[in-house]
């Protein structure tokens, strides 16, 4: 249990996200999926507008494996119908028992927005002791057993990876909030500092974590990442938590 109360800071905001829910109504598989993406329309428009991948917990390192059927809350029942198999498969799954049955009811307009942003987003499973970073493209959407978040460098790749990291996930994750952890995490300047605001040596530490990151030895990217901080190597876990804990408060009082 945590034994102090980690604030979300508001530096962080908008980075981590919990995924959509998914209805088994508008799953499909990856050859049902596949069908439908050669199929033509009599409208010409592809069935890839109204298709979405999907990753879980289960499937983060093959997010090919799951898709759903996904029309936009902007779309008619009418322009719907157009893209024939995805609505005739939904209708069929569904029926017409609730209002505008064809829309996911579940889409995230905030989450779609923060990662429409990106080339790519970091997701570890929700449920996971420590947590396992991984790269998704921003196209695949995230379900309810992922967290997101919707940065896509390899600095804050590198910082996720970090000991201090881990260290902080469980100390704090899951209370209060699945983002939590995300949420109240005191990087080691805030993450809405623009790169061009960053003084020489944040960009050399910068530079130094996102390097250790892509050459994925833990070692240096620990190393990388306490330098950051501006902390020796020789501080054990509880300290490094001390220290961070101690980051959140301080950043927590500035609004």
């Amino acid at each position: 249990m945590c034994s102090f109360d980690p604030q979300p800071l508001v530096e962080n905001s908008g980075l981590a996200f919990v995924g959509e829910p998914v209805t088994a109504a508008g799953t499909l598989t990856a050859k049902a999926a596949g069908q439908m993406l050669g199929a033509r329309n009599s409208h010409g428009k592809p069935n890839a507008d109204v298709l979405r991948q999907v990753v879980n917990a289960a499937n983060l390192h093959r997010p090919g494996c799951m898709w759903q059927i996904d029309f936009p809350a902007g779309l008619t029942e009418a322009e719907a119908a157009l893209f024939a198999q995805p609505f005739q498969r939904l209708r069929h799954s569904v029926g017409k028992d609730r209002d505008r049955w064809w829309v996911n009811p579940h889409a995230d307009g905030r989450l779609r927005t923060a990662l429409a942003r990106r080339d790519r987003y970091l997701a570890t499973p929700l449920g996971a002791r420590t947590p396992e970073f991984t790269w998704i493209e921003s196209s695949v959407v995230p379900d309810a057993t992922i967290l997101a978040v919707a940065r896509d460098d390899d600095f804050t790749s590198g910082m996720l990876q970090s000991r201090l990291f881990a260290g902080w996930w469980r100390a704090v994750h899951p209370v209060r909030t699945p983002t939590l952890a995300v949420d109240s995490f005191p990087f080691p300047w805030p993450p809405s500092v623009t790169l061009n605001a960053l003084t020489s040596t944040q960009e050399e530490h910068r530079h130094a974590v996102a390097r250790a990151a892509r050459g994925g030895d833990p070692e240096q990217v620990n190393s990388a990442v306490l330098a950051a901080y501006g902390w020796t190597a020789g501080l054990d876990a509880g300290e490094l938590l001390a220290h961070l804990q101690e980051l959140n408060r301080r950043r927590a009082t500035i609004t």
